[in-house]
C-alpha cells in the first residue's frame, strides 16, 4: 500500500472519530469522551509518521484535511458551549461564594468564616 492511501486511510478513521466525538458532545457523555480522545492521540502519532512527505498534489488528502479541519472546530465550539453551560450553571447556583470566605486574617487569625455551600440559599 502506497504512502498517500495508508495516510488516506488514517486521515477516513480520524474522519470517523470526529463524528463519532461530536455526537458524544452533543450528548454531554462525559465517560465516552475521555475513551474518543485516547483514539485520537494514537491516530495524531499514526499521522506523524507521515510527517515530511509531499502530498501537495493529492486533492483527495486535501478534500479529507479540510473535512477534518470543519468538524474539528465544530467539536471545538460545541466544547466550548458546554463549559460555558456549566459555568452559567455555577454562577447560579454559588452566586457570590467565592468572595465570602476568607480564611485568615492579616494577624494570622481566623476571620470571616460561614457555611461553605455550593447552593446560594439567599432569596
Amino acid at each position: 500500500m502506497s504512502s498517500q492511501k495508508k495516510l488516506s486511510a488514517v486521515l477516513r478513521e480520524l474522519l470517523k472519530v470526529l463524528e463519532e466525538e461530536k455526537q458524544v458532545l452533543i450528548k454531554s457523555d462525559a465517560a465516552a469522551l475521555a475513551a474518543i480522545v485516547e483514539k485520537k492521540n494514537v491516530l495524531a502519532g499514526r499521522i506523524g509518521e507521515f510527517k515530511g512527505m509531499d502530498f501537495s498534489g493529492d486533492r483527495e488528502l486535501k478534500d479529507l484535511a479540510e473535512q477534518i479541519g470543519l468538524l474539528q472546530e465544530t467539536n471545538l465550539l460545541l466544547t466550548k458551549q458546554a463549559l460555558s453551560y456549566q459555568e452559567q450553571i455555577l454562577k447560579a447556583l454559588a452566586k457570590n461564594n467565592t468572595s465570602r470566605y476568607s480564611t485568615y486574617s492579616s494577624k494570622g487569625q481566623m476571620n470571616g468564616q460561614k457555611e461553605v455551600s455550593i447552593v446560594d440559599q439567599s432569596v
